[in-house]
């Protein structure tokens, strides 16, 4: 029963969308499940596009209302199955599992100049490649299990000891870790768990930092210098399921938790960032076909909250829920699936030394697109 597709075109763009932390994707291994072609191949291209806002209001009446600090982003995405025989296939994954872009105005383009946060930002790029392998026992249990290499760039903008900001710019070299998992079918009644533990992944960063920045003007006393640190990406335990509930229709879910307690982004000079609290994510959703080629579905997703007030104003908003629509369209070897999201990210504080700012009335819409072949 392919309709659980439908829905994860659109879910793949947005598990975790306008978070407190860096999750982008929900590294789902659907992809070792799916249907192979005449040759044991199958192969998918996806788009999501995602288009968050953020309300800041600050509780000093001299800056009140802030501009929108969350910029639009894509996720492009790219798999591969291959089945060898009966019992042995594997899959090769490309994503962008982790990411932020976050933009606060600076200098004199609030007034008064720069509150209340000075032109704090962050931007975070990662690419992911996972090379994945499953073995079917035959009886209905199956194990999979492989390894992800992870690169990541970006800068940060932000006060590390205060009243002075630091600029932390630069990219990594590769990471490496491990997933292991299990499954769970009975294809009578399109029945499916799959749990699958991911690693975490340390990369070390080569940087250029500048110190002592006047947050009133954007210049500093100190020249500029290279150093380096490294950043652990956490570990995370994904729970996926589906059952068939009546004929043509499908009940499926997931349980995503990540361990982001302890994330942290240090140097010589300070701390950049520290989060102190680990995420959940819950899916549910029904999908129905409708007949040979189309189908649809309806999904419901919750995230937990995280620390309030935020560890962090590059992180303006804690918790999501969202539902999604999504349709899919089967022809010979072809599949396209596409779905909206339409989801609120949970309220927030922003402890700031010219008064607290309320993160309120904040939503993002998001779009994904999948096409997938057979061969």
């Amino acid at each position: 029963m392919r309709i659980f597709v439908a829905a994860s075109a659109a879910l793949l763009a947005t598990t975790s969308i306008a978070a407190a932390d860096l999750a982008r994707t929900d590294q789902s291994m659907r992809l070792l499940f799916e249907e192979v072609g005449p040759s044991g191949n199958y192969v998918e291209l996806s788009f999501g596009s995602v288009r968050p806002e953020a309300n800041p209001v600050s509780t000093n009446p001299g800056i009140g209302g802030l501009p929108n600090p969350l910029d639009n982003y894509t996720l492009p995405g790219l798999g591969f199955l291959h089945r060898v025989n009966e019992q042995v296939s594997f899959a090769l994954i490309y994503d962008q599992p982790f990411g932020a872009d976050v933009q606060y105005p600076g200098f004199a383009t609030t007034i008064p100049a720069g509150l209340p946060f000075f032109g704090g930002n962050a931007t975070v790029e990662t690419d992911a490649v996972t090379l994945v392998g499953r073995y079917e026992f035959g009886n209905g249990f199956s194990i999979h299990a492989g390894a992800r290499a992870l690169q990541a760039s970006g800068s940060i903008y932000t006060s590390v000891v205060s009243p002075t900001f630091n600029q932390l710019t630069g990219s990594s070299d590769t990471g490496y870790g491990y997933l292991v998992g299990a499954a769970y079918e009975m294809p009578d009644i399109a029945l499916r768990v799959a749990l699958t533990y991911s690693s975490a992944i340390e990369v070390g960063f080569d940087a250029t930092e500048q110190t002592l920045i006047d947050p009133e003007t954007g210049t500093s006393v100190a020249p500029a210098a290279s150093t380096s640190f490294e950043v652990e990406f956490p570990e995370s335990l994904n729970l996926e399921f589906q059952t068939g509930v009546a004929q043509d229709t499908l009940l499926f879910g997931s349980i995503r938790h990540v361990w982001w307690d302890g994330f942290n982004l240090t140097t010589g000079a300070g701390e950049y960032v520290s989060f102190t609290s680990d995420s959940t994510t819950y899916n549910i959703g029904i999908g129905r076909r409708f007949n040979e080629n189309w189908s649809g579905s309806i999904a419901y997703t919750h995230r937990t909250e995280g620390t309030i007030p935020s560890d962090s104003a590059l992180a303006p908003t804690t918790g999501l829920d969202s539902i999604t629509l999504a349709g899919q369209y089967s022809m010979d070897a072809m599949t396209i699936s596409g779905g909206i999201t339409y989801g609120i990210p949970g309220d927030q504080v922003i402890e700031n030394a010219s008064g607290p700012v309320n993160v309120r009335d904040n939503e993002v819409v998001a779009i994904g697109l999948r096409v997938g072949f057979r061969f």
